[in-house]
């Protein structure tokens, strides 16, 4: 464990083991290399969210969640190339997430164009551009619980 003093949450321990380089960096912030994830306890989302912390930078985070929670049919179509430096070898070593941004009057959306791909067996990271449509932007993610569960629900039964 080592020791972490981040301007936001202050005294931090932190496995290094569970951090994640990011050869490229992130968008817009391509200094910043190294990352850790905190696990947010709050029973007020419907959904997990996490914290993607900069090593690099102690009062740089972006709040994160997987976004199968907000659309369960999402993909990530990225060529062989645009994921060679991060060593994917096996599916089942990859997570994605996606940035989250909380807005004015508790609206929340995320950006469904620039996942983030995560090798966890290797522990490494990229931030990627996709294509797509200008509605993945700026997708409104709904905060009520039961809507939540209720469109989770019904995207299920649509791909029986």
């Amino acid at each position: 464990m080592i020791e972490f003093e981040s301007k936001i949450f202050g005294k931090l321990q932190i496995d290094e083991n569970e951090t994640f380089d990011f050869p490229g960096g992130v968008l817009g912030f391509p200094e910043n290399r190294k990352f850790f994830f905190l696990k947010i306890i709050n029973n007020e989302f419907p959904f997990p969210i996490e914290i993607m912390h900069s090593f690099d930078s102690n009062n740089l985070a972006f709040l994160v969640t997987d976004p199968s929670h907000i659309l369960p049919t999402y993909s990530v179509l990225a060529s062989p190339k645009e994921l060679e430096e991060i060593k994917i070898k096996d599916i089942s070593d990859v997570a994605i997430r996606v940035i989250l941004h909380i807005e004015k009057k508790g609206k929340m959306t995320c950006n469904l164009i620039a996942p983030i791909i995560l090798n966890t067996r290797d522990k490494l990271g990229k931030h990627l551009v996709l294509e797509g449509p200008d509605e993945l932007l700026d997708v409104e993610i709904d905060l009520q619980k039961e809507n939540q569960q209720k469109n989770s629900i019904q995207a299920q039964q649509e791909n029986k």
